[in-house]
């Protein structure tokens, strides 16, 4: 079953069921179904046609929820831009894809206009804020009821393309299908065994895995809570306000929610099923969540490729502490070394992934499709080891990609960035632990005549080059970088001396 049938289908079983709770306002499952109608229909009056791609500049929202399903429902393909990108990356981005047409709130129509490439002459769709309590705007919802366009939609057909960067920062777009969508959900479902009933808190970045916000409520019949601050006193206020069940966070996201819940009296006990991917989870932060809150958190592992997650626990059942549990239902995993070749349990090799929920290729990037998908394998690039009861664990990713606040960042990109600058001579760049974003850029520096720079200008000079999430947040200067003995800036030495230092 798809997006779509499953939106129907809950808009006749649970018409009055809250769908979107957002600001203290309530959209039911009938109301959602007939803003998706109509705001579909509005986009085929436009002349979009099947296949063709929309591009989305909106928060996490309402009409973020309503504009990517509309676009599903009409038969186009959702394209989600980070606007926290520089206009060069978004504008590239935009002529790969060629979008009929931009969904743009309010707030990023300047950034918008100022990554459009030249000669492009793109409608944009402007949203402003929400209004009312039955969360309608502007003209495109005009019509008195939304009639179902009535296309024919199939497990197949494209949904969206969720852009992620690639080794070297190009970005890299999984072409993901309703049916990679439903198997992925299903096994979700299986595993963390939700329900109908479950009030699941959307706390995922509306460009990246948007879907996330909106499958398993859609599947279940369930209720999707939104928030448009992360702010750990903002998350502890919806949970305790309605309820929640389910969550996905970081591993600094919750630290944060202990520390304000040990100071402050919300009412967690609602929670159930607190997941947390994208970086490793402490097993102290495990336990000490589980004495105060009444809940383990459920460490569990996906990627944009295998549309969600691959690996996970079983609420309440972490059974070996630092795995990210087994393979879902639907998942082959397998590790293999360097020549492809499968590993035995105990030994590190890179995880591949065969199934349903599994991606097939990137959108117009064939480089980056012999890379990744070889022989119906996806090649992830991250490393684990597993033991003999098939629990697996995270080492590490091959290429030495970090994730800031569970954004995809690469240490080269920032480096070819930095190299720029006239004074820098040499530079690293390697991941450091930080409290709220579990890890920041700190880059080494050479510089070209001994001369010191502050921290201060070296972002200033990255700020027009980097999205601000990749700003090396640590600088520091050195006489000279270690290498290897092919001449190679050897940074697995540079990351064995800080981790060996505390920095």
């Amino acid at each position: 079953m798809n997006l779509v049938e499953q939106l129907e289908k809950n808009a006749r079983e649970y018409p009055e069921k809250a769908a979107v709770i957002f600001r203290g306002c309530r959209m039911n499952y009938r109301e959602l179904n007939d803003v998706v109608n109509r705001f579909a229909g509005s986009l085929l009056e436009m002349g979009l046609k099947k296949g063709d791609r929309v591009g989305l500049l909106l928060p996490r929202n309402p009409q973020l929820l309503v504009s990517f399903l509309a676009t599903v429902k009409a038969g186009g393909i959702v394209v989600p831009i980070n606007y926290e990108l520089t206009h060069k990356d978004i504008r590239a981005s935009l002529g790969t894809v060629s979008p009929l047409c931009l969904i743009v709130n309010t707030s990023f129509l300047d950034t918008a206009r100022k990554s459009m490439p030249p000669d492009f002459q793109i409608p944009i769709i402007e949203i402003g804020d929400v209004v009312g309590e039955r969360l309608l705007w502007n003209a495109m919802l005009a019509k008195e009821k939304g009639s179902d366009p009535c296309l024919d939609i199939n497990d197949n057909d494209i949904v969206y393309l969720n852009y992620t960067s690639g080794s070297t920062g190009n970005p890299k777009g999984p072409v993901t299908t309703h049916s990679n969508i439903y198997w992925n959900t299903a096994d979700a479902v299986d595993r963390l065994q939700l329900t109908p009933d479950d009030v699941h808190l959307c706390l995922f970045a509306p460009f990246a895995h948007p879907h996330e916000i909106l499958a398993r409520p859609l599947y279940l019949g369930g209720t999707m809570v939104l928030v448009d601050s992360i702010y750990p006193k903002s998350i502890a206020e919806a949970i305790a306000d309605h309820k929640v069940t389910c969550m996905m966070g970081l591993a600094p996201m919750y630290e944060n929610l202990l520390e304000v819940a040990e100071r402050y009296s919300y009412d967690l006990s609602s929670l159930r099923v607190p997941e947390s991917g994208g970086m490793y989870t402490h097993p102290d932060l495990i336990e000490r969540f589980q004495k105060k809150v009444g809940v383990s958190i459920v460490p569990v592992w996906g990627s944009t490729e295998t549309t969600g997650i691959a690996l996970a626990n079983r609420p309440g059942r972490c059974e070996q502490p630092g795995s990210v549990g087994k393979p879902c239902a639907s998942y082959e995993v397998k590790l293999v070394d360097e020549d492809g070749v499968e590993l035995p349990a105990g030994e590190v090799g890179e995880m591949v992934f065969k199934g349903p929920a599994v991606v097939k290729n990137y959108y117009e990037n064939t480089i980056s499709n012999q890379e990744c998908f070889r022989d119906d394998w996806y090649y992830s690039g991250d490393l684990a080891k597993k033991d003999e009861e098939n629990n697996f664990y995270f080492m590490g990713r091959k290429n030495g990609m970090m994730k800031v606040a569970g954004l995809k960042v690469y240490p080269e990109e920032i480096e070819q960035a930095l190299m720029d600058h006239p004074d820098i001579k040499e530079v690293a760049v390697i991941p450091a632990k930080h409290k709220l974003r579990g890890e920041i850029p700190k880059a080494i520096i050479v510089t070209t005549n001994g001369q010191g720079l502050m921290d201060k200008d070296i972002r200033v000079f990255c700020r027009e080059r980097l999205a601000h999430y990749k700003l090396p947040r640590i600088v520091e200067l050195r006489k000279s970088l270690p290498k290897t003995g092919s001449g190679k800036t050897d940074k697995k030495a540079l990351r064995s001396m800080y981790e060996s230092i505390g920095g």
